[in-house]
């Protein structure tokens, strides 16, 4: 029973995961072949990888200390996941020229998403924690929440950016340039996000080997 949280959990980011970059190693190759719109959708593939590997390195942090998941908390991480694929799919070239638009829209989505359940679901609910590894759990669930806040902000821009994106006519530069921005912006958030999440594990070891000495 210790272990189901971790092999519901694991199993589920494990099917998604490959699926994930399977599908942004094709993509990119059709990306790669296709001259119209060639720029437009590497930087948003840039960012969509970006996503995707730092959520995949924060469910690598995660299974250290998720004692326990809920199948409402399994239903999110389904739908996560399933945003994470989404998004790389809105950049095929092969479906619509125009389908790129929707991309900020469902990176918005995404971020609400995982926001959402990490500041009504959480992990670990009901656990008795050790003395010996509260402070860490208690640090890690404080910045939690202060990132779940920051993803919010993230989805209130990214909303107010898909209206413009999606009504301008095609012939206009407005919508790409608006895109690339954000993408930008998710590249940059998300490198960020890989180096705290270092200091994190760094901060996991040094505690695991203190108490286990």
């Amino acid at each position: 029973m210790r272990d189901l949280a971790q092999t519901a959990v694991n199993q589920t980011v494990s099917l998604f995961k490959g699926g994930i970059f399977a599908l942004a190693a094709v993509l990119l190759l059709e990306i790669v072949s296709q001259p119209e719109g060639r720029l437009l959708r590497l930087v948003l593939w840039l960012a969509s990888f970006a996503c995707a590997l730092t959520s995949y390195n924060a469910w690598l942090n995660a299974s250290v200390i998720d004692f326990r998941e809920s199948v409402i908390g399994i239903l999110f991480i389904i739908i996560q996941m399933m945003a994470e694929l989404i998004l790389f799919a809105t950049l095929t070239p092969r479906v619509t020229e125009q389908a790129w638009r929707g991309w900020v829209l469902v990176y918005g989505m995404f971020m609400a998403i995982t926001a959402i359940r990490m500041l009504l679901i959480g992990m670990n609910r009901n656990v008795t924690i050790d003395a010996a590894i509260r402070p860490m759990i208690e640090k890690l669930d404080k910045d939690s929440y202060r990132t779940a806040w920051r993803m919010l902000i993230i989805t209130a821009i990214a909303l107010a950016l898909t209206l413009p994106i999606a009504v301008l006519p095609m012939q206009s530069l407005w919508p790409q340039g608006l895109s690339i921005g954000f993408a930008i912006l998710v590249t940059a958030t998300s490198t960020l996000a890989l180096s705290g999440m270092q200091r994190d594990r760094d901060m996991m070891e040094k505690t695991l080997q203190d108490v286990l000495g």
